[in-house]
């Protein structure tokens, strides 16, 4: 092989692995993304029209999660579900991703604790990896407002999620760990994603699902509202 073709294959495996984390709104409406960090940036109270996608424009070291808003108003002040004050009145799917631990690789997750507004699957260019999708288009234990929307499994009712996602009290989830009144049902329904804080097995509580996973390939696509559900 050529030095230039080495510099092209090179380029090209460069390119396969850049980090990068891709959202694609396959929604029928506009949704907010609102993200939370614990370090490094990323976009925030991005707003994505339906069939749009948009690169989240994350450093190296970004770990953190990316909520879904939905019906929101024009400054996002306000959503049906999701929102800026994720009061645990207005429930939210929950994407989570940590580029930060392990330098080059990314663990990613899905996560059904804050409840459901929209589907989602985490994929990346490496298709060896896992690719997590959840979609949840009936029999929520505990409707949520607006259309297939679910409270979070930790509250047994919409009054009991009113102090917040998680409630100390009032129907939350046990010692904010073990599952919660409603968990059986995410955990069925979607068997790759939290159901309850401990889903993957940490102090012993059951099921021990696969709920999360590491990859070596960091460019990732979140996709909203895939229309699948993956069990591995």
């Amino acid at each position: 092989m050529t030095a230039l073709s080495l510099l092209v294959a090179a380029a090209i495996a460069t390119v396969a692995h850049a980090q990068s984390l891709e959202v694609v709104n396959s929604c029928s409406e506009e949704v907010l993304l609102f993200t939370q960090t614990s370090f490094g940036t990323i976009d925030n109270n991005v707003v994505l029209a339906a069939g749009a996608s948009t690169n989240m424009g994350i450093s190296t070291n970004w770990d953190g999660a990316v909520n879904v808003g939905t019906g929101c108003s024009s400054d996002g002040s306000t959503c049906t579900t999701g929102g800026p004050t994720w009061d645990g009145e207005t429930p939210f799917s929950r994407a989570e991703f940590n580029f930060y631990a392990i330098p080059g690789s990314v663990t990613y997750d899905i996560s059904l604790i804050y409840g459901y507004n929209v589907g989602m699957e985490i994929a990346s260019a490496d298709t060896s990896c896992d690719a997590y999708a959840c979609t949840i288009s009936s029999g929520c234990p505990v409707p949520g407002p607006g259309s297939a929307t679910c409270y979070s499994p930790c509250c047994s009712s919409a009054s009991a999620c009113s102090g917040g996602a998680l409630p100390a009290g009032g129907g939350g989830c046990v010692d904010n760990a073990g599952p919660g009144p409603n968990s059986p049902f995410y955990y069925d329904t979607c068997p790759n994603a939290y159901a309850f804080p401990d889903n993957d097995g940490a102090d012993g509580y059951t099921p021990a699902d696969n709920v999360d996973y590491t990859c070596g390939n960091a460019a990732i696509t979140l996709t909203l509202c895939p229309g699948t559900t993956s069990d591995y």
